[in-house]
């Protein structure tokens, strides 16, 4: 035979070898169902993203809303820091000196 022929009778035998063994792969991946879990998983995706997209709706919804509010996240009693009591150094008596 010739030296030429070998490398050609390789090659041949390689692209045939790998056509063989992608068509058995495939109808293998039928055969086990790879079709019918390949659609599961698109749409556990889908529910995936969806929950995902809707949590992230309300976390913006509840930074707007504390944005709006100008009285900030809870009201503050002002006379928090005052110790004693504003009313009794209070005039009652108008006429007494």
């Amino acid at each position: 035979m010739n030296k030429a022929l070998w490398p050609v009778i390789a090659v041949v035998a390689l692209v045939a070898g790998g056509v063989i063994g992608y068509n058995s792969g495939v109808s293998a991946g039928k055969e086990l169902g790879m079709a019918e879990g390949k659609e599961a998983g698109k749409a556990e995706a889908k529910t995936e993203a969806k929950a995902k997209a809707e949590e992230a709706a309300r976390a913006a919804e509840k930074v707007a809303a504390e944005a709006a509010n100008p009285f900030g996240t809870a009201a503050e009693n002002p006379l928090k820091d005052v110790s004693t009591n504003p009313f009794e150094k209070v005039k009652v008596n108008p006429f007494a000196q």
